[in-house]
């Protein structure tokens, strides 16, 4: 029987020390065959190269150790995690290859052997991957043998505990079915994939439903599946928990119940919050959690979003309902640990004063707001993890706060007894490897790091040398997009995240950004930027083959083409300003020619086209009804959001904006054009026109049956000289 170790940490003396069935230094070895699968996986030609075996405890710490024996590369690990992180750490350093969250370059050459010893240890025992909202941006209907890969990748960085929200709809339908809800009201109150994290966390219900028994049971399987392999591999599934959420018309049903009205989040209509102090409460959080086990067993850490960006207390005293809250949770699962967010202001204090703080686990992601390094007082020493959050909404934004992730990372680490540990928090997984790469790292270094080195060794792995443009190429990266910094920025609450493409923004001659809580402004030199394009096309001939090196010229091509839209408008505007037809006329056909381009160059690589996204929803369906509302479900997320008022009322339309091929052609580029149509149309008649309906257009869209590829085609490297030769041919 292998080992798992579950989350279920103590604070104890200012240390945070494990509570699993043994001391750790009497921990059994564990079976290695999972993680040789996992090599077999994802390196089928070397995956025989190596030797894995499990290394004896040392106390709490995790540790690996290289070496090669007997014409093998000898792995030895103290736990899976540490086993597997000791293989990336030889695949990085000394095989000098890389896999990553979106392309591998691996080769089919045998793998060196180390010449000498290399020993890791872990600096933070936590290590947890998965914002909330990744189940609706980027998982919400991945197939398993995506899922595998993910969960593969993952393991592989080093991440020992992952948030898994699929199949709770099933957990929550038979929940409230014991409560003598009829079957199709439930289903109606339970949402869609793509949406259904945002109803988990309390922030709205009902959207385009009802869900198919089908469905739920299809999406129970499959998270039965992605839950085994995560305790194969030693991995802590965390899973929702239950606080309180309940059908809009409980208390119609219920009278004797206190449920406190949430009010709206974003245009919809909240879930109502049962008092945890109700009698009720406890009979539902017990009928929860006992489906929740019956069909996924136990878990050590619960994630419970309460008051999530908003919500009320009403009369009820905070501290109690939390009190109430963790109790159900440990009558449960007594070892269990509540995990929550610390994001715009909570957890309030008043909720942390009720609970045992010891069997909390809080996920900061709001340290970019808070100047001082020492969280412990905020956090009233509940253990917390430094959370990485670079992009939102599951944007293909390029770009990250690095200095966050170097330095402030292991500033508050020194300054807080109380830091457990690291959080991948992006709302996306596909995007920003290099980024990802950094921050998994950062929790087996102790020592500071050189960025620039890193880099170096960075791109040596990524393309398979260290050559000379490419080095001057992420020089470029590493002095602008990965450069961001949080100080005088206008606050949108994404102070950490990089400017979208205002071609992907509802058209307007003053549009400064896509989605309404994204920067205002460039957050670097787009002008130093655009150095990095030409250094990649100067490459040589003989790396440009790897899928990371395309990946990663459609990636700079495609941001700096986006770049130069916030140049670009501006001089519409003053061309429409000033009654020049003429000059309007050029330019926004230079704007619609650009998106052209854009388009063009995104049909090149497979993680930036919108037909892998939508023929994945169309996997699930049992029926043309069915297909038809998921693929409503998955197209509105990137485009309305919502309905008409949290589209336009609430402003949440293109918060999921993503520079995807399909999606640019035929979504925000006709918006464009139409809207370009009309102020020429103004310019030549001298009367204003009607204003467009911007939320039916997309609804229109979102309802549409066309095919889109999901296999890219066409040259990428071709495409991308030509973007080089465009904007070098710009006219002022």
């Amino acid at each position: 029987m292998r080992l798992h170790a579950l989350w279920t940490g103590m604070v104890l003396a200012g240390c945070l020390c494990w509570n699993a069935a043994a001391p750790a230094s009497d921990r059994p070895g564990f079976d290695t065959a999972p993680e040789q699968a996992v090599l077999q996986r994802l390196l089928p030609r070397q995956a025989a190269q190596f030797e894995l075996s499990a290394l004896p405890a040392d106390g709490d710490d995790e540790h690996f150790r290289i070496n090669a024996a007997n014409g093998h590369i000898k792995v030895e690990g103290s736990t899976p995690s540490a086993l597997l992180f000791g293989v990336n750490w030889y695949l990085k350093y000394v095989a000098h290859v890389q896999i990553s969250p979106n392309e591998d370059r691996i080769g089919s050459a045998a793998f060196p052997l180390p010449d000498k010893p290399i020993e890791g240890k872990a600096v933070y025992a936590q290590r947890y991957a998965l914002n909330e909202n990744v189940d609706g941006y980027t998982t919400p209907y991945w197939d398993w043998p995506r899922w595998e890969r993910e969960i593969d990748v993952l393991a592989l960085s080093g991440v020992n505990a992952i948030l898994i929200e699929r199949g709770m709809d099933s957990v929550l339908y038979q929940t409230f079915r014991d409560a003598g809800y009829a079957d199709e009201d439930i289903r109606r109150w339970i949402t869609l994939p793509a949406h259904q994290n945002w109803q988990l966390m309390g922030n709205l219900c009902c959207f385009n439903g009802p869900i198919s028994q089908s469905l739920m049971q299809k999406r129970a399987a499959s998270a039965q599946q992605i839950i085994a392999r995560l305790r194969e591999l030693g991995i802590t599934p965390v899973m929702p928990g239950f606080y309180g959420i309940v059908p809009a018309d409980f208390a119609k049903k219920f009278p004797q119940a206190h449920v406190v009205p949430q009010g709206e989040w974003a245009g919809f209509t909240r879930p109502g919050w049962l008092d945890p102090r109700d009698p009720m409460f406890a009979r539902l959080a017990a009928s929860f959690y006992k489906h929740q086990r019956e069909l996924f067993g136990d878990s050590g850490i619960y994630d419970m979003e309460v008051f999530q960006e908003g919500g009320e207390s009403g009369d009820v005293p905070v501290a109690d309902a939390a009190r109430a809250v963790q109790r159900a949770l440990l009558d449960a699962h007594p070892d269990a640990r509540w995990m929550m967010l610390a994001w715009q202001g909570n957890p309030r204090q008043e909720l942390l004063s009720g609970v045992d703080r010891r069997h909390l686990l809080i996920i900061d992601i709001d340290h970019d707001r808070v100047p001082r390094d020492d969280r412990q007082k905020d956090f009233q020493d509940a253990p917390f993890l430094f959370g990485g959050i670079w992009e939102f909404g599951g944007r293909t934004t390029l770009g990250a706060n690095t200095r966050n992730i170097t330095e402030r990372l292991q500033r508050m680490g020194r300054a807080n007894a109380n830091m457990a540990g690291t959080a991948i928090f992006t709302e996306g997984m596909d995007t920003n490897s290099f980024a990802f790469d950094l921050f998994t790292e950062m929790a087996w270094r102790s020592e500071p790091v050189e960025t620039s080195a890193w880099t170096a060794d960075y791109v040596r792995r990524r393309y398979g040398a260290a050559d000379p443009h490419a080095l001057a190429a992420w020089k470029v990266l590493l002095s602008t997009a990965y450069d961001i910094r949080i100080d005088q920025v206008p606050f949108n609450s994404e102070r950490d995240a990089a400017q979208e493409s205002l071609f992907n923004a509802q058209p307007s001659l003053a549009a400064n950004r896509a989605s309404n809580w994204s920067p205002e402004a460039m957050r670097y030199d787009a002008g130093a930027f655009r150095r990095a394009l030409p250094e990649m096309l100067k490459v040589a001939p003989a790396l440009r083959g790897s899928a990371t090196y395309t990946y990663d010229l459609v990636d700079i091509a495609r941001q700096t083409l986006a770049n130069e839209s916030r140049a670009l408008l501006p001089k519409i505007r003053d061309a429409y300003e000033r009654k020049d037809r003429e000059r309007f006329h050029q330019l926004t056909q230079r704007w619609l020619h650009w998106m052209d381009l854009q388009d063009e160059l995104l049909s090149t690589q497979r993680f930036f086209l919108v037909g892998g996204w939508l023929s994945r929803a169309d996997g699930w369906a049992s029926s043309p009804e069915e297909g038809a509302r998921l693929r409503y479900d998955a197209r509105s997320l990137l485009t309305t959001w919502g309905d008409r008022k949290a589209s336009e009322g609430a402003s949440l339309h293109d918060y999921g904006n993503k520079d995807w091929a399909g999606l640019t052609r035929d979504y925000y580029r006709v918006r464009w054009a139409t809207y370009f149509s009309k102020l020429e149309q103004e310019l030549r008649t001298g009367t204003p026109v009607t204003p467009t309906d911007w939320f039916s257009l997309g609804d229109t869209w979102n309802r549409g049956v066309q095919h889109y590829p999901d296999q890219p085609s066409g040259d990428a490297y071709a495409v991308a000289q030509r973007i080089e030769q465009a904007l070098r041919d710009e006219t002022p």
